[in-house]
C-alpha cells in the first residue's frame, strides 16, 4: 500500500497508508489507515492533531 502525506492548509499533516511512526529512540508504532499529525505546536496530544490550530488561528499554506 502506498503511504501518502497530505499537508493541509492552516491544518495538520494527514498521513494515510500502512506505516510505522518512530519516536526519538527509534521505537516503532504501527499504523494502518489515516492519522493527523500536529503542525501548529499547540496540540495537547502531540504528535497527533487535536484541532488546536483552529483555536490559535494557525496559518500555513505550503506550496512546492
Amino acid at each position: 500500500m502506498t503511504v501518502e502525506i497530505r499537508i493541509n492548509d492552516d491544518d495538520s499533516l494527514e498521513v494515510s497508508g500502512d506505516f510505522d511512526l518512530l519516536d526519538e529512540e527509534g521505537d516503532a508504532y504501527r499504523h494502518r489507515g489515516k492519522i493527523r499529525l500536529c503542525r501548529c505546536g499547540a496540540s495537547k496530544s502531540k504528535p497527533y492533531c487535536d484541532s488546536a490550530h483552529a483555536l490559535i488561528n494557525f496559518e500555513s499554506k505550503v506550496r512546492g
